[in-house]
């Protein structure tokens, strides 16, 4: 009965000493990641490897699923530069973990929150919550060799390669309470339209846009993406 109980505590002291192990390789290669992330984008990042025995991804090559939140990041859209409030991504299928310049994972899905101040930076013109759920946008146009500045109110909507749609527009400029001609509202528009871009990372699309007071909240999907694009 003793050899019994004997053999029992040291095939459970085997365990916890694999577990233990296996924890602490997951916890290294995690910490590892969070300064990779850091270093290329700044902010803070903290990354959840998923999968057990985690051990067991190193000799599969394949990482079932990682999850990651970064916050104040910086990304680029063009020579534009602003930064990310927060990042939340996950990543399915990742392999092979061995050569991440060459990785791909089968199912990316990433949920993006940026305030409007933020978003005015990265698309070069400002822009913030209207009433009603529309937004508006300043600019100005030059009528007559005279700049006008002027103030543009429309739906917003994002397809799904990043372009960012304004809708139902509406003009106003400051002390003309007259109605306004619609080539000066077309005239604003295409000025716009180069601008309207949203930048495109690691290949994904664009699904989902909700706007608060506050912030605007994007949501990104894709298939068979490889990691070197987010690099």
């Amino acid at each position: 009965m003793k050899k019994r109980r004997s053999v029992i505590l040291i095939v459970l002291v085997v365990l916890v000493a694999l577990i233990g192990s296996d924890q602490l390789l997951r916890i290294y290669i995690e910490h590892r990641a969070d300064k990779q992330i850091e270093a290329r984008y700044g902010g803070q990042a903290d990354v959840d490897l998923g999968g057990w025995p985690f051990a067991l991804a190193l000799v599969t090559q394949r990482l079932p699923e990682a999850h990651a939140t970064i916050t104040g990041a910086e990304v680029a859209n063009g020579d534009k530069k602003a930064r990310v409030e927060s990042i939340e991504i996950t990543l399915t299928g990742l392999s092979p973990i061995s050569d991440l310049d060459s990785a791909t994972a089968e199912h990316v899905s990433a949920t993006a929150t940026m305030s409007w101040n933020q978003l005015s930076v990265l698309l070069g013109f400002p822009i913030r919550q209207a009433d009603d759920g529309r937004v508006e946008v300043k600019t100005s146009v030059q009528v007559l060799q005279r700049v006008v500045p002027i103030v543009l109110e429309a739906d917003l909507a994002l397809e799904q390669d990043g372009t960012l749609v304004l809708s139902n527009p509406s003009l106003t400029i400051a002390d003309i309470s007259m109605p306004l001609p619609t080539s000066l509202l077309q005239l604003a528009l295409d000025q716009l339209s180069p601008e309207l871009k949203m930048p495109t990372p690691g290949g994904l699309s664009y699904q989902d846009l909700s706007l608060d007071a506050d912030a605007v909240t994007i949501q990104l999907t894709g298939q068979n993406i490889a990691l070197a694009a987010f690099r």
